[in-house]
């Protein structure tokens, strides 16, 4: 009876030490996630902590411009300016958009002409809408409207380097800006930030631009290439023309983690398409963007490009996946400063689970209100 009760005992204590063991396990387990998922926070708090200690080191670091000074434009011209522009002129509305989001809205005297067709002036320049002069477009700049402002700088697209060179020989220093990219558009700021001695704002600007790539990038870094839908961009004249491979656009695509359907086609301007090639590339999506102005859609609905039988086969028109980019503010798709607020909602368009369009709305009106001054309706975005 003795040697069955120690049995009894010894078996009982070895049941109790293996449940022991059992949630000692367990215990070990949950603490190495707890202590893993811990690390990965401090990780991304101590990222974000670096990003805003550049960014304010950046703009700490900021040096005023000295006077005389020469610049390389983004055509390679050399460009002295004497003295600190106050009477600037700005012939293109990414340069225009530019100078406002610096501070540079009482030095303009002249921009491009259909102001009052685009939004961002509106909300942003109200004020000195009646002041400003029209100097045309690229493609017909008004070079006597110019010389009449008397400009000390002129900041001219790459379309109108030609009127940039007689500007020059006149004596009056002009840029000419070409931001095609990502990195073109950061200089073309910093170009421009140099130029008119607003350097702090420029290194302010350039760095939220690399916080919110930064940030579209940790969102989007998990994805496979399985994962990465394919987008069709259309042209704001037809949904018969795309963005090739070199083209703004498709950066903009594949920053917020999705392949162009365009990178099969050269150049870095709308391409026109068949109906069998938009077969062929079958996107998983089709972007509208908004019509040249940003004040409107284009000539054409998503409703068009859903019910043309000749798309019925495209796997964005059979799941529904046909969307308009927002309009009344700028024309996001395009390299102007709040071009990141077209990745960002691009990013949320096309992976709502990594990043939702309410938190998009969010970041788009704190980007307005900090480097445009204004306050953002958003009802337009989560409506």
């Amino acid at each position: 009876m003795k040697k069955l009760c120690s049995m009894l005992l010894v078996m009982g204590m070895t049941v109790s030490l293996v449940a022991g063991c059992g949630k000692t396990a367990e215990t070990e387990t949950a603490s190495a996630e707890a202590a893993q998922t811990e690390q990965e926070t401090a990780q991304e708090t101590e990222q974000e902590s670096e990003q805003e200690t550049e960014a304010e080191t950046a703009q700490e670091t900021a040096q005023e411009t000295t006077y005389p000074v020469t610049l390389t434009d983004q055509v390679g011209n050399e460009v002295t300016i004497s003295e600190q522009p106050e009477r600037i002129v700005s012939g293109y509305y990414i340069s225009s958009s530019t100078c406002l989001a610096l501070g540079l809205k009482d030095r303009l005297v002249a921009v491009e002409e259909k102001v009052e067709e685009r939004p961002i002036y509106q909300y942003a320049a109200a004020d000195i809408m009646d002041s400003l002069g029209n100097v045309g477009s690229a493609k017909a700049f008004d070079l006597e409207a110019c010389l009449a402002t008397e400009p000390d700088l002129v900041i001219l697209p790459k379309k109108a380097q030609d009127y940039a060179k007689t500007l020059t020989e006149m004596g009056i220093p002009t840029l000419v800006v070409a931001p095609e990219s990502h990195e073109k558009l950061v200089e073309m700021i910093d170009l421009i930030g140099e130029a008119a001695n607003v350097n702090e704002a420029a290194a302010a600007l350039t760095a939220e631009y690399d916080e919110i790539l930064g940030k579209i990038e940790k969102l989007t870094s998990g994805l496979g290439e399985d994962e990465k839908p394919t987008v069709y961009m259309c042209g704001t004249s037809s949904y018969l023309t795309t963005a090739p491979k070199d083209m703004y656009q498709a950066s903009l695509i594949t920053t917020a983690g999705g392949k162009n359907a365009g990178d099969v086609l050269e150049g870095d301007s709308w391409t026109d398409v068949s109906y069998e090639q938009i077969l062929e590339m079958n996107p998983d999506y089709i972007i509208i963007p908004t019509n040249n102005m940003a004040n409107g859609q284009p000539d054409y609905s998503a409703e068009q490009v859903m019910t043309d039988e000749n798309l019925a086969e495209v796997t964005a028109v059979k799941n529904g996946d046909v969307y308009n980019m927002p309009s009344g503010y700028e024309a996001w798709d395009s390299p102007v400063p709040s071009g990141v607020l077209g990745m960002l909602w691009m990013t949320a368009t096309l992976h709502p689970d990594l990043y939702s369009m309410d938190e998009f709305a969010d970041d788009a009106a704190a980007f307005y209100k900090t480097f445009y001054g204004f306050d953002m309706d958003t009802s337009s975005i989560t409506g």
